[in-house]
């Protein structure tokens, strides 16, 4: 089992993406995502040094990029200032792939594109991407279109730089199900198109996640691990929990990936926990190793 914790639990302003990466390797994990967006990189404004500082402590460390988190592109709303009233559609991912305007739709591309090369630059193969939100005025054909003529284009421009896209599902999100994901994913229908699986996600839409990771087997490029509790009717809530403090069946789960042979990277993903991320951390990699053994 490959492990990797992601740097968007390093968010409260204390870390920079060295330090995180650093807290990532102290733990014992060999991969780290790499969130590529405020306050760690920013992929307009990175420079020479900073990419070659990034590039020195992970071949330092020994830990290889599991993926680029290419989910959220805020920064472009915070350069704005744009208060929470007055923000567009999508406001809390940044321009999406779905907006109606064409502007925050190109700003997307040209960010996912900016990703792919940052990627290509750290020996990396993967980043994860959503669909945004559906705009408020509700178009869904129109807003379906919208995300696949915009996801077309950077597959293409990925596909010729060997990078894998792989587009998360969230409830919530115009992709918000493991079905709608399929359909992305069939209609793309690219080699470096696929799914980066969020078993968190999968749990929270009430979905047989088991039954998806089989259906899904050859799309699943990348794996988001968390855990997920219930409020008092035994509805999941959406609140990305420390692995083992929640109520999901991570052992069939985690049982499932291998008997289907996925080689990927299993992510862990708690940005919940900006707060405390090197508790994160370290007591995620406590049960993942204990779950190892048994």
């Amino acid at each position: 089992m490959k492990l990797a914790f992601s740097t968007n639990a390093y968010t409260n302003g204390k870390y920079t993406i060295i330090d995180a990466i650093n807290k990532i390797a102290d733990a014992g994990y060999r991969g780290v995502e790499i969130l590529a967006d405020t306050p760690l990189v920013w992929p307009f404004d990175i420079s020479k040094e900073q990419l070659q500082e990034i590039k020195n402590v992970l071949r330092k460390r020994n830990i290889n990029v599991s993926n680029v988190n290419a989910f959220t592109c805020s920064n472009y709303w915070l350069e704005k200032k744009w208060t929470k009233g007055q923000s567009p559609p999508g406001s809390n991912f940044g321009p999406v792939f779905c907006d109606y305007e064409e502007e925050f739709r190109r700003q997307r591309i040209d960010y996912t594109k900016k990703v792919i090369d940052f990627t290509v630059a750290i020996d990396g193969r993967d980043i994860s991407t959503c669909s945004g939100v559906l705009p408020k005025r509700g178009n869904r054909a129109l807003s379906w279109k919208n995300m696949l003529d915009g996801l077309k284009e950077v597959v293409f421009y990925a596909e010729k730089k060997n990078v894998r896209i792989n587009i998360e599902y969230e409830p919530g999100l115009l992709v918000g199900s493991g079905e709608e994901a399929w359909q992305v994913v069939q209609e793309i229908n690219s080699p470096n198109f696929g799914l980066n699986f969020d078993i968190g996600h999968s749990f929270c839409c009430d979905e047989n996640v088991v039954a998806l990771i089989q259906k899904f087997t050859e799309k699943i490029h990348t794996v988001h691990i968390e855990d997920i509790g219930v409020d008092d009717k035994g509805r999941p809530v959406h609140y990305h929990l420390v692995p083992g403090q929640g109520t999901m069946p991570l052992k069939k789960i985690f049982q499932t990936l291998k008997n289907i042979e996925y080689q990927g990277w299993y992510i862990v993903e708690l940005y919940t926990y900006f707060k405390k991320p090197v508790y994160a951390t370290i007591e995620s990699m406590k049960y993942l190793k204990n779950l190892k053994k048994n």
